[in-house]
């Protein structure tokens, strides 16, 4: 079949950055101790007791002694991951012995509490161990559920929030993944390649992706199904390639290009370039409802008269007029 008629899917995985503190120890640690130094003076209010001694004048010299400075080696910051630590660990054996005289925490305090625990403990593993890697690392006290992704990009190595693997066809955007973990891409192809066949009724003819894609595997299962994985073979570049082959492999990279700049319009105009919600179904609205705006562009592009759209919903009345403006030879909304 010509290029026009063949039935192509496009995948891909972007990184969609979170509004968070860059999370360091140190950081981390002091605002754990100030959460916990609230939540003691709230017990004992509770008990109607002097509240524990947490020594956190003290805590809060040292702490602003090492924050003002502009450099900071590594044993200083040691000896301050240390200082806190201890700090917190004293504060968590107070809010134990309240606990247990019958002072309680709302539901608030309580996730925060559970959170600061496991930080704690990971922190402190890291510390005895002198490692900067745990399985399930705390970057935010606010948000527990972001880790660090390491997309290994030349404007920023890592990255905070969710990660999507997104899928084109028919020049519509659809999620195949979406975790706070990170995770392979590649490995996500055939459960790609079933959701096209099941939203379809058939396999596409061409799938086109970048190189992280085109594993063995993945390259053997195309094959099965008679789907052609464009793009430069595995292993050793060839000291002498067939210019036509040379030649097909940068048309299909430039047609790969599509899913790049629809993730680049979503992080533009869209607004997924920085997501400034907080709970994990406000950041999963906020990419869907982008992904939705972006296909919706795409289908108004097709439609060279104005269109009138009227909503009614219980008193409620929406009146949307949208008309494409022709510019050369192209459509601008």
């Amino acid at each position: 079949l010509p290029d026009d008629e063949l039935r192509v899917l496009i995948t891909d995985a972007t990184a969609v950055p979170i509004e968070i503190r860059f999370p360091q120890d140190t950081s981390l640690l002091n605002q754990a101790r100030l959460n916990l130094e609230e939540m003691l003076l709230d017990m004992a209010h509770q008990l109607q007791i002097k509240p524990p001694r947490t020594y956190k004048r003290e805590a809060k010299a040292k702490w602003t002694a090492f924050a003002r400075k502009p450099r900071r080696w590594a044993k200083e910051t040691r000896k301050q991951i240390k200082v806190q630590l201890q700090y917190v660990r004293r504060d968590l054996r107070y809010i134990d012995v309240l606990l247990a005289h019958g002072a309680s925490l709302n539901e608030r305090q309580t996730k925060r509490l559970a959170v600061i625990r496991k930080l704690f403990d990971q922190q402190m593993f890291m510390y005895e161990n002198r490692t900067h890697r745990v399985p399930g690392r705390i970057v935010s006290l606010a948000q527990p559920w972001i880790r660090p992704i390491n997309r290994g990009k030349a404007k920023q190595r890592t990255e905070f929030g969710p990660k999507i693997d997104a899928s084109i066809a028919d020049g519509m955007i659809d999620i195949e993944r979406f975790d706070f973990k990170a995770f392979n891409e590649s490995q996500d192809l055939a459960t790609t390649i079933d959701h096209y066949f099941d939203v379809h009724g058939y396999y596409p003819d061409e799938i086109l992706a970048d190189t992280l894609y085109r594993t063995r595997e993945n390259r053997q299962l195309c094959q099965r199904l008679g789907i052609r994985l464009s793009g430069p073979r595995l292993g050793r570049k060839p000291k002498k390639m067939d210019a036509k082959q040379r030649q097909v492999d940068r048309d299909a990279e430039k047609r790969r290009g599509k899913i790049e700049r629809g993730f680049a319009f979503m992080k533009g105009p869209l607004g997924l370039s920085l997501v400034r919600t907080k709970t994990v179904a406000s950041i999963a609205v906020t990419i869907d409802i982008a992904i939705n705006l972006a296909n919706l562009k795409m289908l108004l592009r097709l439609f060279n008269g104005p269109i009138l759209i009227f909503v009614k919903y219980k008193q409620e009345s929406i009146l949307i007029h949208y008309q494409i403006h022709v510019s050369g030879s192209r459509n601008v909304a």
